[in-house]
């Protein structure tokens, strides 16, 4: 995959996007995961795979659809889907492990607000991935942050009260 889709395909993943629109695969016992879903919902001919024409409903993957054709036969079924979909949660994982490590200076294990400053993303959202409130976050709750929709780490506040309308 080429960097751009790959740094592309990380971001969505530590925003929480790619996680609030996908479930993860866990085996046989969860038949509908998210990606399950969509895809029969694309699936117009219900054959079991979707073809370029069908991918197209679902963007993000359209837009990968080749390199999610393994077996090169122009079409993608759910194995691929879900594969891929397991590759790209297991990079995102592995960078975001080597960015905290890079953004740990001081190699405590934790990073503090002033560390943070080098990792825009973390830094805007500190304080809700700081799960504990004890002023550091640490890989795990880093991780755990990445499973969440962006709104549920940051809740937008409540709108304002329309101006009043006089009489």
């Amino acid at each position: 995959m080429n960097r751009k889709a790959l740094l592309a395909t990380l971001a969505l993943a530590l925003s929480g996007v790619a996680a609030a629109q996908t479930a993860p695969a866990t085996g046989p016992a969860n038949s509908t995961t998210g990606w399950e879903t969509r895809f029969k919902a694309a699936d117009k001919d219900s054959d079991g795979t979707l073809d370029k024409t069908e991918a197209a409903a679902m963007p993000r993957l359209a837009k990968q659809f080749d390199a999610v054709d393994t077996d090169k036969d122009g079409t993608l079924d759910m194995k691929e889907v879900e594969a891929h979909h397991a590759t790209m949660q297991k990079r995102a994982v592995e960078h975001v492990e080597r960015r905290f490590k890079a953004t740990d200076t001081d190699h405590d294990g934790t990073i503090d607000k002033k560390e943070a400053a080098a990792w825009p993303g973390l830094a805007k959202r500190f304080d809700t991935v700081d799960g504990d409130k004890d002023g550091t976050v640490d890989l795990a709750e880093v991780k755990a942050a990445m499973g969440k929709p962006r709104q549920a780490q940051s809740p937008t506040p409540a709108p304002a009260a329309p101006p009043e309308t006089k009489k």
